[in-house]
């Protein structure tokens, strides 16, 4: 008569049994860590420095699984995914990478909460010790932006404008994360929009102190022309006036910076505006001198 063993003892043998056999073929050498988060930090240098990413923020604090990560938006590998050429803020924006889950829907969005993961973004608080730890740190993009061509290009410094500002106060609201992305014009800035946002003499110096962002201001060659109606044309010469005055005795509160913008009339001069400013027969001839101006 064959004696069955006790269910207590039964139990014990087919645990010592899983145990044996998890034993036998659990991942040995570095591929053992893939069995629990990964505790270390990772610093990732690109595409900007520097993020920390920590697995136990994840995994442990937020419950996110493995899976939702290692399953085709990374490799187990630490660090390969900025390895390729793809990995940049464009791809996050994009969906790509970090951006699957930071949307600003599942996550806070990559593209605008810059200091959540640069932690020496100025302003990240809390964040910047972590840095401390890996000696790391981030600064802004190095040299500087060409807006525009020519002699009335731009030179943008990220680096002075980081010195005051943190990243999110430009990106990605009035600046998408992508060089000439945004279209910039002074009609524009003008109304308050791209650089003119800070750049109101309020925040930070008027745009039109031209000669603070533009180094070299050419006048304009071309003379502007004004049709008069049953009298002859008048033409302005930007070359002539500004031998004697600056672009910003004139522009923009006598006149905004785009041609036929400022509703011009000979009434608002008799009344000491627009050219009437200056032509009032004291600083200038008056503007009551028709043949003066209405020559063409």
């Amino acid at each position: 008569m064959i004696k069955h063993k006790p269910l207590p003892v039964l139990v014990m043998i087919s645990m010592f049994s899983l145990v044996c056999l998890w034993a036998a073929f659990r991942p040995s050498g570095a591929g053992a860590d893939l069995i629990k988060p990964y505790k270390g930090d990772i610093v990732y240098t690109e595409p900007l420095k520097a993020v920390v990413f920590s697995h136990e923020a994840h995994v442990v604090k937020n419950g996110i699984g493995c899976g939702a990560c290692h399953s085709g938006l990374f490799a187990p590998a630490a660090n390969s995914a900025q390895e390729k050429g793809d990995f940049t803020m464009a791809s996050f924006s994009r969906g790509k990478y970090c951006g699957a889950c930071h949307n600003g829907r599942t996550a806070f969005s990559s593209n605008s909460e810059c200091a959540r993961c640069h932690v020496g973004v100025k302003g990240a608080g809390a964040y910047a010790k972590t840095a401390a730890v890996e000696g790391v740190t981030l600064s802004p993009p190095a040299g500087k932006l060409e807006l525009g061509s020519g002699d009335s290009a731009v030179e943008f410094s990220h680096e002075v404008h980081a010195g005051i500002f943190n990243c999110a106060r430009c990106h990605s609201g009035m600046f998408p994360m992508s060089a000439g992305k945004t279209e910039i014009t002074m009609d524009a800035i003008n109304r308050g929009r791209s650089c003119g946002s800070c750049h109101d003499g309020k925040t930070a110096f008027s745009a039109g102190q031209c000669s603070r962002c533009h180094a070299k201001v050419p006048a304009p060659t071309t003379d502007l022309v004004y049709a008069a109606r049953g009298m002859k044309s008048v033409r302005f010469s930007h070359a002539f006036h500004t031998r004697m005055f600056k672009c910003g005795q004139c522009h923009t509160k006598r006149f905004k910076m785009q041609e036929g913008a400022s509703g011009m009339n000979m009434n608002a001069m008799y009344s000491g505006r627009f050219c009437g400013s200056c032509h009032d027969g004291k600083a200038a001839f008056a503007v009551m001198d028709c043949g003066k101006c209405h020559r063409k």
